[in-house]
């Protein structure tokens, strides 16, 4: 039996302003002048990308690549006592879930490695709460948009690789579909259609949420489609704990001139407005290439092979 919950889900939405990390010329992430492109093997959970991280020479991580993610962020109380926290600025997280938002301090000018790939003056967030990942020992936090701002990055999960190459002068590599991309509030954003049946296609704006292990979610503002038109179940976690929705059976999902064949669609209601996200239970057959500096993204089915290797 696996001793992990079956879904992990996080959405994190977070604004800093922070004037001493646009000062310096090298504020934020690079590859060194020597290199062109570095390529990194990885370890999953559940289908989730876990990154070894070296945090300020010392402080060695596992942190989970969220695209819906702006700031890199930690749980536990332990990383209290490693980071020097700015007095009076907290930082709120909303995301998916019945509960309450939560709060974590800040922290500036971090160093922060990933294999060959360098930042410093990095923010970074601490939230004394482990609840999140308290059933997985190996995950440390989160690390997401500052990253892909100054990368194209392309992930196989089939072979656990992840590629960073600078983003403006990335091109999308011959058999993968283009798909246009817009980036809103740090999100990489899609067009998209899902086909339930032969009498109703639904459209969309669609994220393309590496952090999440469910395959379609849809968001919607129709409180009845949230509850009347499929099994009731509990989808996974969020920032704000548990959440709930509906299975609905669906038949494919249209990205630009890709189509995807699917077999459910979760649902879950929205007080705001209609969209949904792109998780790795579906990703996780594909090789994805994103570029927020070029406004693209790439899909490529991938060949199957050996099982990867899960923790």
């Amino acid at each position: 039996m696996n001793p992990f919950p079956r879904l992990i889900f996080i959405i994190v939405l977070a604004v800093l302003t922070c004037n001493s990390t646009k000062a310096s010329p090298r504020a934020g992430f690079y590859l060194p002048d020597s290199l062109q492109q570095v390529t990194l093997t990885y370890r999953n959970i559940n289908n989730l990308i876990l990154l070894p991280v070296i945090i300020n020479d010392s402080i060695q991580l596992n942190l989970i690549l969220d695209t819906g993610c702006r700031n890199l962020v930690l749980f536990g109380k332990r990383f209290q006592k490693l980071f020097i926290a700015e007095p009076g600025k907290k930082v709120q997280f909303s995301g998916l879930g019945s509960g309450r938002a939560i709060v974590g301090s800040l922290s500036l000018n971090n160093k922060v490695k990933i294999g060959a790939v360098l930042g410093e003056h990095i923010p970074i967030v601490v939230i004394p709460n482990r609840n999140l990942f308290g059933s997985y020992p190996r995950i440390d936090g989160v690390i997401g948009y500052e990253v892909f701002t100054r990368f194209e990055i392309e992930l196989n999960p089939v072979h656990q690789k992840i590629t960073f190459r600078p983003g403006y002068s990335g091109s999308l590599p011959l058999g993968y579909t283009h798909i246009p991309l817009r980036i809103e509030d740090s999100r990489p954003i899609m067009d998209g259609k899902v086909v339930f049946d032969v009498n109703e296609t639904q459209q969309f704006s669609l994220m393309i949420d590496t952090g999440s292990t469910l395959g379609l979610l849809l968001k919607t503002s129709s409180s009845r489609e949230a509850t009347t038109k499929g099994k009731r179940s509990v989808l996974g976690r969020g920032f704000n704990g548990i959440m709930e929705g509906i299975l609905r059976k669906s038949k494919k999902l249209i990205l630009h001139k890709m189509e995807i064949d699917m077999t459910e669609t979760a649902v879950v209601y929205s007080s705001s407005y209609t969209h949904a996200s792109l998780g790795m239970e579906v990703l996780k057959d594909y090789s994805l290439i994103l570029n927020y500096s070029k406004a693209y993204a790439g899909l490529k089915k991938i060949i199957q092979g050996d099982i990867p290797e899960s923790i």
